[in-house]
């Protein structure tokens, strides 16, 4: 005989099965409870004392794809604590039923582990792909039930504080993150810092905080915790200097930099007889239809000697087909002018019209009225091809006569640098031609000062040197570029923790890492904002 299955391994041994019935789609599991005493849920009170029984029917994880039930037989205990307000409470099993639950505890984890990674509504809707019967809605309100029912998350001595929105422009937050398990510890409204002022009132233990530039936070803190270390975060340090250089460099830099170039000559299209250079006179595929007149006299001739088709076609090399043609047609027929486009017949007139600066657009329209018959993209392909055969200098975005192409020419005698670019070389060192360093550098001197200004900046951080902030302070807290002088300034007046951004290794990171999550569940979350399910996803915890 075929072994089993014995149901009986999958359930507690308190939960014994009396009988197992099934349809097409649904599984009962009739199963009784031998429990010979239950503690009151509310006093704590062990009582043998049974009041009655009841049947309750529960939902557990699918089998083979049908939806289960259990059909529990369950006991009724009465609560012998005089003073307790319950009078009769239901039999459990701990880790698998609980009071008044209508799904089994494995079905649940189940459930709020998807509930974790997804939205509440894509996690119901696999679980009834799967069978497993539940909303959108009773997913939030068991992973808001189960976040609340669990054990306060305990904080350490150092955190980080940052600030993020639940609807940008409108509302805002801020999020405290433990810096030994990198773990959210609350979630707090506004960012003004009177809530953080309320944590901080609860948690006097906290040694530490990293945090950004904002003053709110810092002022907070200074208030509540006097004696604690604040540190500011270096990556927005350095996002402070970036944005001060980026809107120094747009306020002192043109939009466009031209640097006159030497060898960004344009050469007129010359008129050499070779494969890559415009001839002097064009005949229309007069090339193509002496090979014509060459095949017809070549066929004729070798007919006349006696030749089969055969033969013909095997010494000309061509198709029998083509050699019965020629053979029983009209010469006039054959050979005369035949073209392989539409636009072979203007050719000369669109070679000319091009070079004397005509637009291609002025060229179609031309062309059109001269009787072409054919679509715009075929007629743009063709001149395309003649532009960069003879490689010629067409004004392309303009319907323009040779002024706006002698203005394009014009324009073509110079390099150009834009503003970024050149704030991609303070910044980020990509590379610049020497020629162009020497000029930027010699016509717009301030740049120097901010390239020694980043420089300085990082060197501060490199060999975490104090000596080298306050230099840096003292020597750009009155410079004549305002953003810099403002950066500089800020400094100053942040400075113990600008201090301790240097000394310390601590940084904000760890709480910008929790912040990307919190966006990207909120983002899940399809609608359904709330803080109360925010808290939920991010900070609920599934105890192992």
């Amino acid at each position: 005989m075929k072994d089993t299955l014995d149901l009986q391994k999958f359930y507690p041994e308190e939960i014994g099965i009396t009988e197992v019935t099934q349809n097409e789609k649904e599984i009962y599991i009739h199963v009784s409870v031998q429990s010979k005493n239950c503690t009151c849920p509310k006093c704590g009170v062990a009582s043998e004392h049974k009041h009655g029984t009841y049947k309750r029917k529960l939902q557990d994880l699918p089998i083979l794809g049908r939806t289960t039930y259990l059909i529990v037989n369950a006991y009724e205990y009465q609560c012998d604590n005089s003073s307790c307000d319950v009078t009769t409470f239901v039999e459990n099993v701990d880790g698998f039923l609980n009071y008044y639950s209508r799904m089994t505890e494995r079905g649940e984890d189940f459930i709020c582990t998807l509930a974790l990674e997804t939205s509440c509504e894509g996690s119901a809707r696999i679980c009834r792909s799967m069978n497993l019967k539940t909303s959108g809605d009773s997913i939030i309100r068991l992973l808001k039930k189960r976040y609340v029912a669990q054990p306060e998350v305990p904080c350490g001595s150092i955190i980080g504080v940052d600030d993020f929105a639940f609807k940008k422009r409108h509302t805002y937050g801020t999020i405290i993150v433990d810096e030994a398990t990198h773990k959210p510890v609350a979630i707090l409204d506004g960012r003004d810092g009177k809530t953080l002022k309320e944590w901080l009132s609860n948690n006097k233990h906290v040694k530490a905080v990293t945090r950004d530039r904002a003053s709110a936070y810092s002022t907070a803190i200074k208030e509540i915790l006097p004696d604690a270390m604040q540190i500011a975060d270096r990556f927005h340090l350095h996002q402070n200097l970036l944005e001060a250089i980026r809107n120094t460099v747009n306020s002192v830099l043109p939009v466009d930099i031209r640097i006159p170039s030497d060898s960004n000559s344009i050469a007129e299209p010359s008129v050499e007889n070779d494969s890559k250079k415009m001839p002097c006179s064009v005949d229309n595929l007069n090339e193509y239809n002496q090979k014509r007149v060459q095949l017809y006299t070549a066929i004729k001739e070798y007919n006349s000697a006696g030749y089969s088709k055969r033969q013909i076609s095997k010494v000309l090399h061509c198709n029998r087909n083509t050699v019965t043609k020629y053979l029983n047609g009209e010469y006039e027929a054959l050979c005369k002018k035949d073209f392989r486009s539409g636009m072979d017949q203007f050719y000369d007139y669109i070679i000319k019209a091009l070079i004397s600066g005509i637009s291609r657009k002025d060229v179609y329209r031309n062309v059109i009225e001269k009787g072409y018959k054919g679509g715009q993209s075929a007629a743009y392909d063709y001149m395309n091809k003649i532009i960069e055969r003879f490689q010629i200098d067409v004004a392309i975005y303009k319907s323009s006569s040779p002024e706006a192409l002698q203005n394009k020419k014009a324009l073509q005698k110079y390099d150009h640098l834009s503003r970024n670019g050149i704030f991609r070389y303070l910044w980020m060192g990509v590379e610049l031609s020497a020629n162009h360093k020497a000029y930027i550098l010699q016509k717009y001197p301030k740049l120097r000062e901010l390239m020694r200004c980043v420089q300085e900046f990082r060197e501060i951080y490199e060999k975490k040197s104090m000596p080298l902030l306050y230099l840096f302070i003292e020597r750009y807290k009155n410079s004549e570029l305002k953003e810099i002088s403002r950066f500089a300034n800020g400094l100053e007046k942040d400075i113990e923790a600008v201090e301790n951004s240097v000394a310390s290794e601590l940084s904000n990171g760890f709480v910008e890492g929790t912040n990307s999550k919190l966006k990207m569940v909120k983002r899940t979350m399809y609608g359904r904002c709330s803080k109360a399910l925010l808290v939920a996803k991010l900070m609920y915890a599934k105890v192992e």
